[in-house]
């Protein structure tokens, strides 16, 4: 991490990781587009950026470094970006980088010319050239991915990279629907633990990527994986400090070859954890034995940490909240 990394402007908080936040206010008028272009590649990846305006350009980003993934949210004035041979020759490492605008328009060049609109997300490959430019004031979300943490999900990563992932359809929605939710304020104030959050984020990805590559359908192993990985979830599903890490040393597999099986049957860790509290919450609800325990307290006991979460996992499968639920099965 370089120095400039560490002189932002760091916000401590209470549980987890703190934010970093950086702005152009921080610096006289004349420096703004210099300090705004060398955070950008001390925290992203070597680059040249542009201005048609820099005396009156602004902007700001906040940043949580996860530990193999940073999650940022940029906003500015209009500029451009450019990374070329000597840029990627300069970098200490491979990355990749999840880009999506809230409410802008913009192009990119970076395996083929490409218009994106607001909501679509696009993921680059740092080591290959790109071009993008913002013609006007911005607001994205960015996402930076180790490519470490990025093997571990999607080993074939050329499946997304340069392409438009759509905000409209297929697994692309549920991916640039949940990307736009993280900003770095809702990753440090969630309930649940950023692990979770981060596992979600992968499957997604993992799901994308399986959905534009293959157009094969499961091969009996996986299906056999994942349904081993299904009833070893649902024997701890209570556990809140349950991982995908954990399952799948306790399958005996590597946790890549894990989220691959599910990818491939249509199932990501985060739902089939969800899934199986959920039961377990159905079948306390219905017992005469809980009858006397608060549906907030039969949701922590089936193993969520947050009692609105609970209500929302279970309205979302149940079509009811717990309290409707009981009631029916109880009068």
């Amino acid at each position: 991490m370089t120095d400039l990394i560490r002189t932002g402007n760091a916000v401590s908080q209470a549980h987890g990781p703190s934010l970093i936040h950086w702005s152009t206010d921080d610096v006289a008028p004349a420096a703004r587009f210099d300090y705004y272009a060398e955070v950008l590649s001390a925290a992203q990846t070597p680059m040249s950026v542009f201005s048609d305006s820099p005396r009156s350009f602004a902007a700001a980003m906040t940043m949580v470094d996860l530990g193999g993934v940073s999650v940022m949210r940029q906003s500015g004035s209009g500029n451009s970006a450019r990374r070329v041979g000597r840029d990627i020759e300069r970098s200490s490492e491979r990355s990749f980088h999840l880009l999506a605008s809230l409410a802008t328009d913009w192009t990119m060049q970076h395996r083929g010319a490409l218009g994106v609109r607001p909501g679509e997300a696009v993921l680059f490959d740092s080591d290959l050239p790109y071009d993008l430019s913002i013609a006007n004031p911005y607001e994205f979300v960015h996402i930076r991915f180790t490519n470490t943490w990025m093997q571990q999900w999607v080993p074939s990563p050329a499946a997304l990279v340069g392409r438009a992932i759509s905000a409209e359809k297929g697994w692309g929605r549920a991916l640039t629907a949940f990307a736009i939710q993280l900003s770095p304020q809702a990753v440090t104030e969630s309930p649940l633990p950023p692990s979770l959050l981060l596992d979600q984020l992968g499957s997604l990805l993992a799901l994308s990527a399986h959905e534009r590559a293959a157009s094969r359908s499961s091969t009996p192993g996986e299906r056999a994986l994942c349904e081993r990985a299904r009833d070893a979830v649902a024997q701890c599903s209570q556990d809140p400090s349950l991982s995908a890490a954990g399952i799948a040393a306790e399958l005996g597999v590597s946790v890549r070859t894990m989220h691959r099986s599910l990818a491939a049957t249509g199932e990501t860790f985060g739902g089939v954890v969800i899934e199986a509290r959920v039961s377990a919450a159905v079948r306390m609800l219905e017992s005469p034995l809980f009858r006397r325990l608060a549906t907030a307290e039969i949701g922590r006991r089936a193993g969520f940490s947050d009692p609105s979460h609970f209500v929302r996992a279970f309205r979302a499968r149940v079509g009811q909240t717990p309290l409707q639920f009981r009631r029916s099965r109880h009068g």
